[in-house]
């Protein structure tokens, strides 16, 4: 079973007409706007929509009091639908933020928010949503950047390239999602053999014998680390982002048909969201056995599906091992070396009139 989701944009709004990016702040529909909202109700009423949910910001509630006034489908107010907080630049001109989106992917607002913590937002609305509604079809009125989200979480449409995009208004958009796209969305990567689960504080203590023999650091340097260590580098990973922001830290705990524990991956995610620095390390009780290029190749297409379009991992010449493993994810070795290791690296390719009401 599956919630059916139909999408549509708040209506228009007097900050559309005069080109400005409400953000955060309420806005207001324009005689224009009102009309439209009467249209939307006129095409849904009657589409099998058991439930209405609209972010709460005012200009969302007025399209839905009017698409939906007398009749008796329940509407929910959520804030988890808000559009992006744009900070200091809530209520400044959609020109001026066309041009720095891009770089707030990662890196919120200055005051505000980035478009990565709206897609953790909208994540956590469609896990209540597939909870409590499976098998039902509802309509989600909200802001771009929800519906950017929908396309990363349900559609695999990087961040990247729905900001990139024009906007082109339409009669809704349609998705479904169940409990196993949302379990996806939060970072769980399957293979036939093994589950890449997103890495905990808790997972040190498995993690540390796993990590315990020395020969494991034989090309990667170090030694194995004492549990508390391991426990202490695992809460600075699992922040997910580096202090300033600007990196993504990405990290996993790779596990066998058992639910054993047998090594990690991790991937650095930089430049918007387009490159990536992974690795992997596997147990040394566990190797031989394909787990680090099974689990690799996972990472690469679940990141590539996020949008990352340059692949990067620095090898040891000698640790023929992890050379093919970089090897059959589609890295190619470079002439640059950086610390003794070389510089494997894939570089993938990507290939109506109305103002946009949800990109402010």
């Amino acid at each position: 079973m599956a919630v059916t989701i139909v999408y549509e944009t708040h209506s228009i709004t007097t900050d559309n007409e005069a080109g400005i990016a409400t953000g955060w702040l309420p806005g207001e529909l324009s005689a224009r706007g009102r009309m439209l909202a009467a249209e939307l109700g006129a095409r849904r009423r009657d589409d099998g929509i058991a439930a209405v949910f609209t972010s709460d910001l005012r200009r969302a509630v007025q399209t839905t009091e009017i698409a939906f006034a007398g009749s008796g489908t329940p509407v929910f107010q959520d804030e988890r639908l808000r559009e992006c907080d744009y900070g200091d630049l809530n209520g400044a001109p959609v020109a001026r933020l066309a041009a720095e989106r891009s770089r707030h992917i990662e890196v919120p607002w200055p005051g505000g928010q980035s478009y990565r913590q709206v897609v953790g937002r909208t994540r956590d609305f469609l896990r209540d949503l597939v909870s409590a509604w499976d098998g039902a079809r509802v309509l989600v009125v909200a802001h771009s950047a929800n519906r950017w989200a929908l396309d990363l979480l349900i559609g695999g449409v990087a961040l990247g390239d729905s900001i990139a995009a024009p906007f082109e208004w339409r009669e809704g958009w349609e998705y479904t999602v169940s409990a196993a796209d949302v379990r996806r969305a939060e970072g769980l990567i399957t293979t036939g053999r093994l589950e890449l689960s997103p890495l905990t504080v808790g997972d040190a203590d498995e993690m540390a014998g796993v990590l315990a023999d020395p020969a494991l650091y034989a090309f990667i340097g170090g030694e194995p680390p004492s549990l508390d260590a391991l426990r202490a580098r695992y809460a600075r990973l699992a922040v997910g982002h580096s202090p300033t922001g600007d990196q993504e830290w990405l990290n996993w705990i790779v596990r066998d048909r058992g639910g054993h524990a047998v090594g990690t991956v991790q991937a650095t995610v930089e430049d918007g969201g387009r490159r990536a620095e992974i690795a992997w390390v596997i147990g040394t009780a566990w190797q031989g056995r394909g787990y680090a290029s099974e689990a690799a190749e996972a990472l690469v297409g679940w990141l590539g599906a996020r949008g990352v379009r340059r692949f990067e991992a620095h090898v040891h010449p000698g640790h023929h091992a992890s050379i093919a493993v970089a090897v059959r994810a589609g890295l190619r070795p470079t002439d640059r070396f950086d610390d003794g290791e070389r510089l494997y690296v894939r570089e993938d390719q990507n290939g109506h009139d109305r103002p946009d009401p949800g990109s402010a």
